[in-house]
């Protein structure tokens, strides 16, 4: 299939995430002790293996978890590194050295573990080890890539730094060139998607805006689709061979509406009913060639892989079919706000919030795919941004830590590093899926 259909044919029985056949065969979990024993496992015909897991308590679940704050960055008062004025994104390196972008500031801020500063990188700028900030796309990301690297970036332009602040690679130019438009994605634009993930294997992950329009009449349409890329970083791979495949994550339609009117000068069109789809998708790039994808309105999660196969589905409780996505918005009652998986396979859904200042609440699945509860924090991480379409990220790392960017009343940022605990003692580790055999 070509790059230039990005796999639509395929992409499009991902979107649908169709059921397969009936079960072929159970497959057993070993449960510890306090886990409800209802969660079951069965095979699918195709190989999908697919997890229903009871509806949870209504205390919150299988198990107790809290958040407990060891790390706070920034300070409202003076002129130090410690002052923030509007963070975008953190990330973690193996270290635990804690890298900060502040768009206020235009630049990247370096920490160590305990919260002493290191350095700065990434100042605005157009020279080597400088990137270019700007106020037409604003959604900047930074991922750290093992062993040594930190990508910085929007849709248009991309950077790629070591740890000390050297620059490794650069792709694109602000404002674009290299944006996706017109239905397909010119010269160098599968190489310049937003960059929202990476891995050891030397490739990152992107998300790629294509756009079409059609007017009949007064009426325009616009179809936006997201899809997920995993490409070779350049400079390593400098004309790396476009993916065989790649996942439509989300589809939106912006419909405009206008009024002609005859004037001595010809007839303009003014005013318009402008109409634009709700979000109706979350994701999570799982590292490797895994995405986590899910119906915000439904307790029901599918990873899959890029090139287009369903290997798994978690459910929590009964959850219905998902609504259709021609159907009307104002019935659409969206359950999710975000997918993220932690190094050992742990899924997190945040859950929606009606109202902003509400704590936030995760619901958590351990890498098999079992339910083992709920945990909020009274922190403000992970709040509404950009007209409330996307969330500020955190990130997760080993064991349970979490960091994330808080926003107090004033909104002042704050970057925060938690733990996940739990009351049982439960650690978040990876486990083997599949029951042991009995000893002989």
């Amino acid at each position: 299939m070509s790059h230039g259909n990005l796999g639509r044919a395929r992409c499009a029985a991902v979107l649908l995430l169709v059921a397969d056949a009936a079960p072929a065969a159970g497959v057993p979990l070993r449960h510890p002790a306090h886990l409800a024993q209802e969660v079951t496992v069965d095979t699918l015909a195709r190989g999908r293996v697919v997890v229903r897991n009871p509806a949870p308590e209504l205390e919150g679940g299988s198990d107790e978890w809290r958040l407990v704050e060891e790390l706070r960055l920034g300070r409202v008062d003076g002129t130090g590194p410690e002052v923030f004025g509007d963070v975008h994104d953190v990330a973690v390196d193996e270290k635990g050295h804690i890298y900060v972008l502040d768009y206020a500031s235009k630049e990247v801020r370096v920490f160590d573990r305990e919260g002493r500063h290191r350095r700065n990188m990434a100042r605005d700028g157009e020279g080597p080890g400088e990137f270019r900030y700007s106020g037409f796309s604003p959604r900047y990301r930074i991922v750290w890539q093992p062993p040594n690297r930190l990508w910085i970036g929007d849709r248009f332009q991309q950077l790629s730094f070591d740890s000390l602040g050297n620059e490794l690679s650069r792709v694109g130019a602000p404002f674009g060139p290299g944006m996706p438009i017109s239905g397909r994605v010119i010269e160098g634009g599968l190489r310049r998607g937003r960059i929202v993930g990476a891995d050891a294997e030397g490739f990152i992950h992107r998300e790629v805006r294509v756009s079409d329009q059609t007017t009949s009449g007064d009426e325009t349409v616009s179809r936006n689709r997201t899809y997920g890329l995993r490409v070779p970083i350049p400079p390593e791979h400098p004309n790396p061979v476009p993916p065989r495949d790649s996942v439509l994550l989300d589809s939106r339609t912006i419909t405009n509406t206008g009024q002609s009117q005859s004037s001595s000068g010809g007839t303009i069109t003014i005013g318009g009913t402008i109409r634009i789809t709700v979000p109706r998708r979350v994701w999570a790039f799982a590292g490797g060639e895994m995405v986590w994808m899910a119906n915000r309105a439904v307790h029901r999660f599918h990873e899959v892989t890029f090139a287009g196969d369903t290997i798994r589905t978690i459910e929590l409780g009964n959850p219905p079919p998902p609504p259709p996505d021609d159907s009307d918005d104002s019935e659409f009652e969206p359950l999710l706000a975000g997918l993220e998986v932690s190094p050992e396979g742990w899924l997190w859904v945040l859950r929606h919030r009606d109202d902003p200042d509400d704590d936030p609440s995760w619901d958590l699945f351990d890498n098999c795919g079992r339910y083992r509860g709920e945990v909020s924090s009274s922190a403000r991480i992970a709040t509404s941004r950009f007209g409330g379409e996307e969330v500020d990220p955190i990130d997760l790392g080993a064991g349970g830590v979490i960091h994330g960017i808080a926003r107090d009343a004033l909104d002042v940022s704050y970057v925060l590093r938690l733990r996940l605990a739990s009351e049982r003692g439960t650690p978040v580790v990876s486990e083997d899926c599949r029951a042991r055999p009995p000893p002989p």
